[in-house]
């Protein structure tokens, strides 16, 4: 049978059996005989027999599958995640799918329509950039399958999330570099509607604010795409303001890059004459040349936390509670920041 996907009625005609019974043979139903059950399960993995996960699901009402979205594949905190997931899956005897939206609402929606149509149990989701609507959203609500957001979230939704703490990481953020000795410090930010942009924007203006520093529109830069070469662009810019920043925030570390770029090119000193922080902890981050400061946001903890609360509403849905867990963060100062302390 090379190239035919085998099914469970092939095995019944070259036994001359019912279907049913190779059913239940093949999952050691003790009301079939051992005879049968081992000459089913013989010719099952001689002829490469596997099950039908979508027939599966349709017969059980489970699949034992949950789909995970996030909007990179090659970010390490993502990646990190995912890890973090498929370790708790594995405990519930479940396989994980993941896939990227690429940044893309559109692809958001349509992974989103794939996993509702494969039937997956539960579904864990970071928004991409591109999403401030959510309908494709709450389509997997009104289908009562269970849903976990985590990171990139939305007060829109009544839905259990899991997040670091972004506003407290970002103001101490700030709160080091003042007390490093910057007088004005720039913001690299995200759109508006992305949550991880208003709350670390928040921690930001929170800090210039206890220390009694007036906000400088001109210092706050937002960047849609999170990219490095849009940073070093932002910065070239920043660079050449009259009074320009002496320290520079970017929300993620691609940001951070792409200031340090341009402030090397301008023959800068890092942090002597501008300091630089990052977020996320990204690996390069900490081989860069200076190495960049950043946040520890413990994905590992994310992603298990965002799968036991998932797991919660598949195992016990009567009881399962909606429920936003928050994840402290750390700040990891390297040579970007590390300037003495002036209090």
């Amino acid at each position: 049978m090379a190239g035919k996907v085998v099914t469970i009625k092939d095995i019944a005609l070259q036994l001359n059996i019912s279907i049913s019974t190779v059913s239940r043979a093949l999952q050691n139903n003790p009301e079939i005989s051992i005879l049968t059950r081992m000459n089913v399960q013989k010719l099952a993995k001689e002829l490469c027999y596997r099950p039908n996960p979508i027939a599966v699901s349709l017969k059980t009402h489970k699949s034992h599958m949950i789909g995970i979205v996030v909007p990179e594949i090659v970010n390490s905190f993502f990646a990190t995640v995912v890890m973090s997931v498929e370790k708790v899956a594995e405990k519930y005897g479940y396989n994980v799918l993941m896939v990227s939206s690429n940044e893309s609402f559109e692809k958001e929606r349509k992974n989103i329509d794939i996993f509702m149509s494969y039937r997956m149990d539960g579904i864990i989701l970071s928004l991409s950039k591109e999403t401030n609507t959510f309908d494709h959203i709450t389509d997997i609500q009104d289908n009562n399958i269970p849903l976990v957001l985590f990171d990139r979230t939305t007060k829109e939704l009544n839905v259990s999330k899991v997040v670091a703490d972004d506003a407290d990481a970002a103001y101490k953020i700030v709160k080091h570099l003042i007390h490093g000795g910057a007088k004005r410090v720039a913001l690299l930010t995200g759109s508006e509607h992305l949550s991880i942009a208003k709350s670390r924007t928040k921690g930001y203006l929170q800090a210039l604010a206890s220390n009694k520093f007036k906000v400088d529109q001109n210092l706050i830069v937002r960047i849609d795409d999170f990219s490095v070469a849009s940073a070093k662009e932002a910065t070239k810019q920043l660079l050449m303001l009259k009074n320009r920043p002496d320290a520079i925030f970017g929300i993620n570390d691609d940001l951070a890059i792409g200031a340090i770029q341009a402030i090397k090119e301008q023959k800068l000193r890092i942090p002597e004459d501008i300091a630089v922080f990052g977020f996320s902890n990204s690996q390069r981050s900490q081989y860069m040349n200076p190495s960049v400061s950043t946040v520890n946001q413990f994905p590992q903890k994310i992603g298990e936390l965002a799968a036991e609360l998932l797991f919660d509403q598949i195992l016990d849905p009567k009881h399962a509670r909606t429920r936003k867990e928050v994840v402290s963060s750390e700040l990891i100062v390297r040579d970007s920041s590390d300037r003495p302390y002036i209090f």
